[in-house]
């Protein structure tokens, strides 16, 4: 109740801490799904076809967990700012919950093919393409979260 308290105080009392921590969450989250989603695209063969799958996760994953550890934070803060309203709202629990089916996607089914030496290209696509909808959900979810009170 403390860290709620704390958390809420900082962020709804100064006219600009708020905006500064929903601007790091939604430019985090772009980095953290901007860099899965360039993985998605090769597995589907639509971008950097010198590269293979496993190579552009190698690149792209520090970019992903630096920025997803970014989006959990913030999105704690501001979760933690008006959590009786998030309670409230329809929509919120479905993001989470499609937000954890998607970290545990992304860490498990989607990591082994990206990192396979040739999967076939339909599961690549398949895997690519659940990817992507369960980040573009979450992405609406957000938006949705905010509209609907």
């Amino acid at each position: 109740m403390f860290l709620q308290n704390a958390v809420a105080d900082l962020l709804n009392e100064a006219d600009w801490s708020f905006a500064l921590a929903e601007c790091i969450h939604i430019g985090s989250f772009a980095v953290g799904v901007g860099s899965i989603a360039l993985v998605d695209f090769r597995l589907l063969n639509l971008g950097m076809r010198h590269e293979p799958p496993a190579r552009v996760l190698k690149y792209t994953e520090p970019w992903t967990l630096v920025a997803l550890v970014f989006v959990m934070f913030s999105g704690l803060a501001l979760y933690l700012t008006q959590t009786y309203i998030y309670l409230a709202n329809p929509i919120f629990p479905i993001k989470v919950y499609v937000l954890v089916a998607a970290l545990i996607y992304n860490f498990t089914i989607h990591r082994r093919v990206a990192t396979m030496e040739k999967p076939s290209p339909g599961i690549s696509k398949l895997v690519a393409i659940v990817s992507l909808l369960l980040w573009v959900s979450i992405v609406f979810g957000g938006i949705f979260t905010g509209f609907l009170e």
